[in-house]
């Protein structure tokens, strides 16, 4: 994977399925509304809206005011799955307020990951600092 080759390895790679999994959350939202209407026409709908929101997020990481579109939306789409997450298990307690103290605890923990993610590649943006991430990847010679 090219994310694999960037000087930010692990911020790269964390932003990368941050984008995947808005991207895929996108392309369910779009079928989903649209299958009582549409049903076969709302699935190819939402594959395309999912290559495209994946396709715009990933050229999102290639600019320092762009990157935050990118981390607004992957960071709130790990969140909320996280959050969800622990809601849903949040309820095996029996305290009426435990499943939304979870939630919340969910959310603020699960978000940390691609917060930083990103707050590392806006920052190598910045300092316009060149890598993988932009520029194609070279490969080694091998003399």
């Amino acid at each position: 994977m090219v994310f694999a080759e960037s000087r930010e390895g692990r911020a790269a790679e964390i932003a990368a399925w941050s984008n995947g999994a808005t991207a895929v959350a996108v392309a369910l939202a779009i079928t989903v509304l649209g299958w009582s209407r549409l049903p076969v026409h709302s699935a190819w709908l939402g594959l395309a809206a999912g290559a495209f929101t994946l396709l715009v997020l990933r050229l999102a990481l290639a600019h320092r005011f762009t990157v935050w579109f990118a981390a607004v939306a992957g960071t709130l789409t790990i969140a909320s799955l996280g959050g969800s997450i622990a809601w849903v298990l949040g309820h095996v307690i029996e305290t009426p307020s435990a499943a939304s103290i979870a939630a919340v605890v969910g959310a603020l923990l699960s978000a940390l990951a691609p917060a930083w993610s990103y707050s590392r590649i806006a920052k190598r943006r910045a300092e316009s600092v060149r890598d993988s991430l932009v520029d194609p990847v070279s490969v080694r010679s091998s003399r």
